[in-house]
């Protein structure tokens, strides 16, 4: 089961600043892995819920560059 937190708790999880995490997004934290935005009918205010365990992961630094795995999935296959 994924958990979901919003931002203003994860400084709560983490111990670190909402700032940490916002400034990542789209770089290092990319939507649809390590966070989502539900629909939402307002157009000033959007809900940002984070994956918890896909934080985790990347903190760990288990988190797999699509790319590369892709380049090492050829390189085997030859």
């Amino acid at each position: 089961m994924t958990i979901f937190k919003q931002t203003k708790n994860l400084k709560d999880i983490f111990d670190l600043s909402d700032d940490y995490f916002t400034k990542r997004m789209g770089t290092e934290f990319i939507q649809g892995i390590h966070y989502v935005i539900p629909p939402s009918s307002s157009r000033t205010k959007k809900a940002i819920l984070w994956d918890i365990d896909a934080l985790v992961n990347w903190m760990k630094g288990h988190q797999v560059d699509s790319e590369l795995d892709e380049l090492l999935s050829r390189s085997q296959k030859r």
